[in-house]
């Protein structure tokens, strides 16, 4: 699917492809034309997640230790057949955990939209809504905006954010994810989402960013905030860091090394 969408009053076009997950933008006052940038997630992909690493690991021991029978002999090929499942082991939890929040995500735009949605029969979807909707409700929580791109022309990213909603009265940018925690490259990233968003529209005050994480295993809600502008600076900047970091990379890809003879 394509979106195509006009940005800073028409002067901007951004070309997302969901495909291909990639982002187009024709900016002729900057010089950009129908080039493709670097998405918020993309540049934040050349920070280390050590905590993936131990995770796929654990992942892997829990299923060789589900296949083993204690005492039994197997011979090679059972033994192979268990290693590969193990081996994979981490990216089928993921695919369950990606579908869930792709629905979850899916079921709070319709929300957003006001589709009002059904109710799923999946318990661990309906707990994760059901908590959802109890926070929105005690905090009175409004929604603005959903799925809308960005692009910041100063540091030429793109991304999508999630939603903007008011929270007891205040304006903040928001993601919603399904994860077993909430890590800081989440809030680094909704500092980027924030910047482009102001940069395009500077009489918009936000009084922070917000992670709404539903656990992928139990359903849990966290509400995970950053309203210290000091800390939303340093999010940004680190994000900077990052962006440079992976242009940087990106641009090695062709470097051949001089051999001598």
């Amino acid at each position: 699917m394509q979106i195509k969408t006009k940005l800073y009053q028409g002067k901007v076009e951004l070309l997302f492809e969901s495909f291909r997950h990639t982002y187009t933008v024709t900016d002729e006052e900057n010089g950009v034309f129908d080039e493709r940038l670097p998405s918020t997630t993309t540049a934040l992909n050349i920070i280390a997640k050590p905590q993936l690493i131990f995770w796929a690991a654990n992942m892997a021991a829990d299923s060789m230790k589900e296949q083993f029978e204690p005492g039994k002999t197997y011979d090679e090929l059972q033994l192979d057949a268990m290693i590969q499942t193990a081996r994979k082991a981490h990216t089928q939890k993921k695919e369950v955990a990606g579908t869930i929040g792709s629905f979850v995500h899916s079921w709070v735009e319709d929300y957003i939209n006001g589709k009002n949605p059904a109710q799923p029969v999946n318990k661990q979807l309906k707990t994760a809504i059901a908590k959802f909707m109890a926070w929105v409700e005690k905090h009175n929580v409004k929604f603005l905006v959903s799925e809308q791109q960005v692009y910041s022309r100063k540091y030429k990213y793109t991304g999508t954010l999630d939603f903007i909603c008011s929270i007891d009265g205040k304006l903040y940018i928001g993601d919603l994810k399904t994860s077993s925690g909430i890590y800081p490259e989440y809030l680094i990233q909704t500092s980027a989402y924030r910047y482009a968003r102001t940069e395009e529209f500077p009489e918009e005050k936000y009084a922070g960013q917000i992670i709404v994480r539903v656990g992928k295993d139990d359903g849990e809600l966290e509400i995970g905030m950053v309203t210290d502008d000091t800390w939303y600076k340093k999010m940004f900047s680190t994000f900077v860091f990052a962006l440079e970091l992976y242009k940087n990379m990106n641009t090695l890809k062709d470097f051949k090394i001089e051999r001598q003879r």
